[in-house]
């Protein structure tokens, strides 16, 4: 039964730490993209270059709402797991759990 739970723990920190680095990511390439396209605008590029390079920060802002809500619920999923094994002495000072607490945190 620990096992399992250990591994439940590591797997939904797992998965909060990778959400917050893809949201991250995400919106990084959407600030480089619309920056892109500006300095497209300015150098007068061929409005058809102007256009694609527009598609291509839509496509990239479009990630940022699902991403987000994908990482909420991982955060409340990993939020109630550790709501829920708070008293339980035989999951809660293990690494893991110390993890999941600091990936809630950060």
């Amino acid at each position: 039964m620990a096992m399992d739970l250990k591994r439940q723990v590591k797997v939904k920190t797992g998965v909060v730490k990778r959400l917050r680095k893809e949201l991250a990511m995400y919106e990084q390439e959407k600030v480089q993209n619309d920056k892109r396209v500006e300095d497209m605008r300015a150098s007068g590029a061929d409005v058809y270059d102007v256009r694609q390079a527009e598609r291509v920060a839509d496509e990239s802002a479009m990630m940022i709402p699902d991403c987000k809500v994908r990482f909420e619920a991982a955060i409340q999923d990993l939020q109630s797991l550790t709501d829920a094994e708070k008293e339980n002495a035989e999951i809660n000072e293990t690494e893991e759990f110390k993890l999941a607490l600091e990936a809630l945190e950060g």
